[in-house]
């Protein structure tokens, strides 16, 4: 298992390594001889937004000089990191020529709505293709979640949660993504508290074993946790965290799954501590075209203090992700992700593909283990272009501006997960998955992604999948 790491270690850090050296700047002399110098940057529509923390999104600042090719390029780029905050509708930025080489750089924004009051309608299964199986409502989450985006118009974001049905969960958090006058640091604190009267047990034949106990909650959770972030440049984020967990089964659980917790411990406790590297230069990051993405995860889990059947496992997940626009409605998109753990996971925090990562055509099935490798590819043709349209009969600003794209997408994934203690009842366990197809991704407005493809698995199975968010 240990040559298993190791080659999925190896493989990530080759794609990285190639990747960066196709990302690097070369040595384009066609932009030499001209140049700009900005002579100020005005900011208008930001009615809540602090002009600082438009500011800090910007490449350019009052008495650059630059080459025309690199002016142009860096406007550009400005007015996608601004988009990509998500908060406004629309962003523009114009130069106002003052002269051959001199420019005012004007910014108008959009601002979105930013306080939601949302229904919660969640389900709670793996996918909603897994929940229309049975169409059980007693499987639905609901209740209300309440979001205040862009708190005192610092990019602050406070979120509230009651949420009851299936789970049963409160939850409050707080984000900050600067506190220091360069706007570098920043933080995140929250905490919760869940109770579960159905969970998962084990998986048999890769479908999922669930417990129910009908007088009340099966598992009980409580957690809290911290994260410091660090963002010097534009694309590069660092990430340090601080989490504490608690949990509790009830004995019929102890009894169906021996290894759901360390030492068949109806109950655990641990502290965890996480470090992330995000190096994001996508043009636009709920549905990108263009740009590339890579992501460094390192979590301990159990730390040897307030411990009580701590898991006592370390995880390195790996992800790299890149488009390249082929001609004006075309592109092609490759990503690789992958999860080491060293250790033996119990089944309480153990994930393989099935969850938060899958192959598409395996929609019905979860695949646990302590490794897995994920690769996905994909061909986007524009079958409608991005727009955006005022409807000046909506009440509120924040909803005037409506945005809608269509995509057709072509699609091939492989995956594998390594198991070393459910294989010999999963058959999809140690062995790869693959599975390709077509479908249609409408882009619309306020980030909503709705994906309807038509999938065929190495299993010789087919189906119709609806999916909500982005291809991968």
């Amino acid at each position: 298992m240990g040559q298993v790491r190791r080659s999925i270690l190896s493989a990530l850090v080759m794609v990285v390594c190639a990747w960066s050296a196709s990302a690097s700047p070369t040595n384009d002399t066609s932009h030499v001889g001209a140049s700009i110098r900005v002579m100020g940057i005005t900011i208008s529509g930001n009615h809540v937004t602090k002009d600082r923390i438009i500011l800090r999104e910007l490449l350019m600042h009052e008495g650059d000089t630059l080459g025309t090719g690199p002016f142009y390029e860096q406007l550009e780029r400005s007015r996608q990191n601004l988009v990509n905050t998500g908060l406004f509708n629309t962003v523009t930025l114009l130069p106002l020529f003052l002269d051959g080489h001199s420019v005012i750089v004007e910014v108008t924004v959009n601002e979105r709505w930013y306080l939601w009051p949302a229904i919660v309608f969640d389900l709670a299964d793996p996918n909603f293709n897994t929940w229309w199986l049975t169409k059980d409502l007693d499987r639905v989450n609901y209740g209300l979640y309440l979001y205040k985006y862009n708190f005192r118009g610092r990019n602050e974001t406070i979120h509230a949660l009651a949420q009851f049905g299936y789970t049963n969960q409160y939850a409050l958090r707080y984000r900050v993504p600067f506190v220091d006058r360069r706007q570098r640091w920043g933080f995140s604190i929250g905490g919760g508290y869940e109770q579960q009267a159905e969970i998962t047990t084990g998986t048999v034949d890769n479908k999922r074993i669930l417990v129910r106990d009908p007088d009340g909650s099966n598992r009980d959770e409580w957690w809290a946790d911290l994260e410091v972030t660090l963002r010097r440049e534009h694309d590069v984020r660092h990430s340090w965290r601080l989490g504490y967990l608690q949990a509790e089964v009830r004995d019929t659980i102890v009894q169906r799954a021996l290894d759901y917790f360390e030492d068949r411990s109806p109950r655990t406790r641990f502290l965890t501590l996480g470090y992330s590297l995000i190096w994001d230069r996508r043009d636009v990051r709920i549905f990108p075209r263009s740009g590339h993405y890579a992501e460094l995860r390192l979590d301990r889990l159990g730390l040897g203090v307030l411990d009580e059947a701590e898991p006592d496992v370390t995880t390195l997940y790996g992800t790299v992700k890149r488009w390249w626009p082929v001609k004006e409605r075309s592109t092609v998109a490759l990503s690789l992700r992958g999860k080491v753990t060293q250790g033996t996971p119990p089944y309480y925090v153990q994930e393989g593909l099935g969850y938060s990562a899958q192959v598409r055509g395996y929609e019905y099935y979860v695949a646990d283990g302590e490794h897995y490798a994920l690769g996905r590819a994909n061909y986007l043709f524009t079958l409608y272009r991005p727009r955006t349209f005022r409807v000046e009969a909506i009440p509120l600003e924040s909803f005037r501006t409506l945005h809608v794209a269509l995509y057709l997408n072509v699609f091939v994934d492989a995956g594998r997960v390594w198991d070393s203690r459910y294989a010999a009842h999963n058959f999809l366990n140690d062995q790869w998955q693959s599975g390709y197809g077509a479908g249609l991704d409408l882009v619309t407005s306020y980030d909503q992604v709705v994906r309807g493809e038509y999938t065929l698995n190495a299993l010789g199975e087919h189906g119709f999948y609806l999916h909500f968010t982005q291809p991968f």
